[in-house]
């Protein structure tokens, strides 16, 4: 047998083409093959949430480094929730954690759980619709929780348009706009964490280049202590730990 002479069929030509025309137009990967890895795990992915990114699992190392006893029944607050993969990768990590996931869009929440029930963990996650934008967002979320992270909107807007194509036309605007200066979603997370937190809770956020200052006085300006920086693995800060004021400053 001739490997590699054989005519391809019609079919498979016609959906090459089509995938290459995706391509072409510089849509993701991610979104011509329905799934991304994050953390060892795999999740299905859409035009509806940002893409996990290596990045990302700064968020997942940090809160490693911040809670070691892997078999606490830890909660978790993942601050929008997008595809899952953070709240999925720490309840992987901490195997007796209950977790909510926080998502004001409807069609994440879908995918979102979707991924959870993929790597069997629906059964220790609740996912809530809120806005963190509006009013009153935090009633009845629960708490305190030991661990919050959140990957929340950081590019300045004026910034998305300069982003390179498979982000700025791709990716969902409301996912990747942090506001004139990039920041708006810390002033509103902040001093949210303040009462959700538990005493020696930790709080994580990702951040882009060059704002962990920034976000880490939003913090202090909130009632929370700067405790800690984390390096992606291009060496910029990409994780800001915050904790309530009492249990004080932590070097990390």
């Amino acid at each position: 047998m001739s490997i590699g002479r054989e005519a391809a069929s019609v079919d498979a030509v016609a959906a090459l083409r089509q995938l290459t025309a995706r391509r072409v137009r510089r849509e993701p990967m991610s979104h011509i093959m329905g799934e991304r890895e994050f953390w060892g795990l795999t999740f299905h992915v859409s035009a509806d949430v940002l893409t996990p990114r290596p990045d990302s699992e700064t968020l997942i190392e940090a809160a490693l480094t911040c809670l070691p006893d892997r078999d606490r029944a830890w909660r978790i607050l993942d601050l929008g929730l997008g595809s899952g993969c953070l709240l999925a990768a720490l309840l992987t990590e901490f195997p007796r954690a209950t977790g909510v996931g926080v998502e004001a869009s409807q069609v994440a929440r879908t995918l979102a759980l979707r991924n959870l029930a993929r790597h069997g963990l629906e059964g220790r996650a609740r996912i809530d619709a809120r806005d963190w934008s509006q009013s009153g967002w935090t009633d009845g979320l629960g708490g305190p929780f030991d661990l919050i992270v959140s990957n929340p909107p950081y590019i300045p807007t004026a910034a998305i348009a300069g982003l390179m194509p498979e982000v700025a036309l791709w990716e969902p605007r409301p996912a990747l706009d942090g506001g004139a200066d990039g920041l708006s979603a810390y002033r509103a997370l902040a001093p949210a964490l303040v009462g959700l937190l538990a005493p020696a809770g930790w709080g994580l956020f990702e951040g882009g280049e060059g704002q962990a200052i920034e976000i880490e006085g939003i913090c202090a300006s909130a009632g929370l202590s700067p405790a800690g920086r984390w390096l992606d693995l291009g060496g910029i800060t990409r994780v800001i730990g915050a904790r309530q004021e009492t249990v004080g400053k932590t070097a990390v």
